[in-house]
C-alpha cells in the first residue's frame, strides 16, 4: 500500500537536490528520476525549452514540480502518470514509463540522535554554504577514500547525501566545485526531525495509530496539527494530548471518528479518512501504558522533559555523568535511548537533560493507564497457553470477549486482583490465569459463559531468534545458532531421527525447544547442544557465543517447576578431526 510506504520517508521534491528513481505516488507526482523516453521510445524535450512544443509547464508556472533545465519525466498537473513533451513535432506528449511506486526507493529519515551526525540518514545533499554534494562513489572533481567499501557501516552509498563517516564535528560531504572540496551540512538539530512512526495498530477505530501516513485516502496532503490554515479547528496536541498528535501531519483519530483522517491542505475538503492499512493483532509496538501511579512501569517513548528540553540517553554521560546505567539498574527499562524511566523510586518518570544547566526534571507521561493499549506479543511457550500475552479477543467459536475488569455479562472471580500476576487487565484478551488446557475468556454472549481462543501453537508466532543470552551455561539461549563445535548440522528438535530422544518441546515444554533445530540447553549440560543429523555423531556442544550481560532477551519462556528428569546425552563414539566449515542457520531444517 502506497500511503504505508511513506513511513518516515522524506521525498526530495526539488530537482536541484540529487536525482532519485524512487516515488511513492501512483501518478508519480513525486518522481525524481532521470527517464527521459516515453513509453513509444519518443525522446523528451527540456522543459525550459519551448520548440517542438510551445507549452506553459514550466518551472516557473509549477515552481514544486521537479521542473527544469532538462528532459526528465514529470508530472505537474495531476496526470494520470509522470509524463513529458516529445521532440518530435507530430507527437506533442506522451506518458513515459518509470516502474512501479517504490520500486526503487532506499528508506531515509531525517530523524538522528548523535551531536555529530554520525547517524544521519537523511537526505540533504547541500553543504551550509548551498553547495551541491559529490556522490560518495564518485572521485571527481575531489579523489577521496571515504568510500563505501572503506567505511562500510556509515550510510554511504551511491548518492551524494551527506554523512559523517569519519569522526568529524558534523554531516558533511565534498562537493562538486572543484574550488571547495568540503565542507559541512545543515542537517537540523539531533532528534529536531524525530517522530518515530510505527505502522503497527491494533484498534478497528485505528485511534492507537502513530504510522508515518501522511495523504488522505484521496490523495490529499494532510494539514500539521499545529496549524490552523487552511482549516481552523480545535483538534490540537493541547485539547487531545494522547492522542499522537503534534508538530506533523501524520493521520491520526483523536476524537472517535470511525477511522485515521487529518485536515487537508485542500482549502475546498475540510478533512479526509486515511488509508492506514488493516489492524495488526500480531504487532508489537512501543507503549505508552503504565500502571504504576510514580511511572516506575513506564517503557514509551517521551523523550523530553515536562519544561520540553530533549533528554539525555541513559548510556551517556555528558553533558551529565550519573550511575543511572543500565548495568547499575539493569531492570528498569535504561538502554541505549533517552527515553524517560524512573530507575530509583523518584516521584515520577524523568530523565537527565541535554541542557548542561538543567542535570535533570522530571517528565509528562499522562496518567497511569490513561493510555493503555496493552503492548500486544502472540509468541508464547507454555502448552497451555499460561504465559500468552497476546492481543487475540475472540474465542474458537467467534465470540466476542468480555474484559477481565467487567462483571456483566458474567460474574466472576478471575480478575486482576486475584490473579495478578497472568496477564488480566482493562482489556478483553485471552488468556489462561488458573491451569485450564488452554487460553480462554468469559464471553459477551449470556447464554455462553466462556470458551476456549485459538491463539495458534506454541513458537507459531514467536518473533525471530535473540543471540542474547545470560546465563553461562546457555539456558536461556533463544538464538539461531544450528550447527556444534565440529559444523555438524542439528537435528530438530521434534524429529526423532537419525537420533531417537526424550529431549521435547512436551517433556521440556520450558526449555526453549520446538519444531526447529536451534542449540538449546533444555536439561543442565554445561552449554548449548543439539542432536546433530549425523547417524554416528548422537550430539554436541555448539558455539553460541559468551553470555551477555546488558542483553534484552525477548519472549523469553517463563519458568514454573522442574522439567522431567533428564535423559543423559550419549557421548558421541567418534568427533571428527577435521572440522567441517562453521555456519549459522535461520532455518528449520536444512
Amino acid at each position: 500500500m502506497i500511503a504505508i510506504l511513506l513511513t518516515t520517508l522524506f521525498i526530495v521534491v526539488d530537482f536541484s537536490e540529487s536525482a532519485s528513481e524512487c516515488y511513492y505516488a501512483v501518478d508519480g507526482y513525486d518522481y525524481r528520476g532521470t527517464v527521459s523516453t516515453t513509453v513509444s521510445g519518443y525522446t523528451c524535450q527540456k522543459w525550459t525549452e519551448q520548440s517542438p512544443q510551445s507549452h506553459d509547464r514550466t518551472p516557473e508556472n509549477y515552481p514544486n514540480a521537479g521542473l527544469g533545465e532538462h528532459n526528465y519525466c514529470r508530472n505537474p498537473d495531476g496526470t494520470s502518470g509522470a509524463w513529458c513533451y516529445t521532440t518530435d513535432p507530430n507527437n506533442r506528449w506522451e506518458l513515459c514509463d518509470i516502474g512501479e511506486p517504490g520500486e526503487n526507493c532506499e528508506e531515509t529519515s531525517e530523524c538522528y540522535h548523535e551531536a555529530d551526525g554520525n547517524d544521519y540518514r537523511g537526505t540533504v545533499s547541500r553543504t551550509e554554504n548551498g553547495i551541491t554534494c559529490q556522490e560518495w562513489t564518485e572521485q571527481s572533481p575531489h579523489s577521496h577514500d571515504r568510500t563505501p567499501e572503506n567505511y562500510p557501516d556509515e550510510g554511504l552509498g551511491e548518492h551524494n547525501y551527506c554523512r559523517n563517516p569519519d569522526g568529524t564535528s558534523g554531516a558533511w560531504c565534498y562537493t562538486t566545485d572543484d574550488s571547495v572540496r568540503w565542507e559541512l551540512c545543515d542537517i537540523g538539530e539531533p532528534e529536531e526531525n524525530c517522530e518515530e512512526a510505527n505502522e503497527c495498530y491494533h484498534a478497528v477505530d485505528a485511534y492507537d495509530y502513530r504510522g508515518a501516513v501522511s495523504r488522505t485516502e484521496n490523495g490529499r496532503t494532510c494539514q500539521k496539527w499545529t496549524e490552523q490554515s487552511p482549516q481552523s479547528h480545535d483538534r490540537t496536541p493541547e485539547k487531545y494530548p494522547n492522542a499522537g498528535l503534534g508538530d506533523h501531519n501524520y493521520c491520526r483519530n483523536p476524537d472517535g471518528t470511525s477511522g485515521a483522517w487529518c485536515y487537508t491542505t485542500d482549502p475546498n475538503n475540510r478533512w479526509e479518512l486515511c488509508d492506514v492499512g488493516q489492524p495488526d493483532e500480531n504487532c508489537v509496538s512501543a507503549s505508552e501504558c503504565y500502571h504504576e501511579a510514580d511511572g516506575n512501569d513506564y517503557r514509551g517513548t517521551v523523550s523530553r522533559t515536562e519544561n520540553g528540553i530533549t533528554c539525555q540517553e541513559w548510556t551517556e554521560q555528558s553533558p551529565h555523568s550519573h550511575d543511572r546505567t543500565p548495568e547499575n539498574y539493569p531492570d528498569e527499562g535504561l538502554g541505549e535511548h533517552n527515553y524517560c524511566r524512573n530507575p530509583d523510586d523518584t516521584s515520577g518518570a524523568w530523565c537527565y537533560t541535554m541542557d548542561s544547566s538543567v542535570r535533570w526534571e522530571l517528565c509528562d507521561i499522562g496518567q497511569p493507564e490513561e493510555n493503555c493499549e496493552p503492548t500486544a506479543n502472540e509468541c508464547y511457550y507454555e502448552y497451555d497457553g499460561n504465559d500468552y500475552r497476546g492481543a487475540v479477543s475472540r474465542t474458537e467459536n467467534g465470540r466476542t470477549c468480555q474484559k477481565w475488569t467487567e462483571q456483566s455479562p458474567q460474574s466472576h472471580d478471575r480478575t486482576p486482583e486475584n490473579y495478578p500476576d497472568e496477564g488480566l487487565g482493562n482489556h478483553n484478551y485471552c488468556r489462561n490465569p488458573d491451569g485450564t488446557s488452554g487460553a480462554w475468556c468469559y464471553t459477551t454472549d449470556p447464554s455462553v459463559r466462556w470458551e476456549l481462543c485459538d491463539i495458534g501453537q506454541p513458537y507459531e508466532n514467536c518473533g525471530p531468534p535473540n543471540e542474547c543470552y545470560h546465563e553461562t551455561d546457555g539456558s536461556d539461549y533463544r538464538g539461531a545458532v544450528s550447527t556444534t563445535v565440529s559444523g555438524y548440522t542439528c537435528q530438530e528438535w521434534t524429529e526423532q531421527s537419525p537420533q531417537s530422544h526424550d529431549r521435547t518441546p512436551e517433556n521440556y515444554p520450558k526449555g526453549g525447544l520446538g519444531e526447529h533445530n536451534y542449540c538449546r540447553n533444555p536439561d543442565g549440560t554445561s552449554g548449548a547442544w543439539c542432536y546433530t543429523t549425523d547417524p554416528s555423531v548422537r550430539w554436541e556442544l555448539c558455539d553460541i557465543g559468551e553470555p551477555e550481560e546488558n542483553c534484552v532477551v525477548t519472549s523469553a519462556p517463563i519458568t514454573k517447576g522442574p522439567p522431567p528428569t533428564p535423559e543423559a546425552p550419549v557421548i558421541a563414539p567418534h568427533i571428527p578431526t577435521q572440522p567441517r566449515n562453521y555456519t549459522y542457520s535461520n532455518t528449520a531444517t536444512m
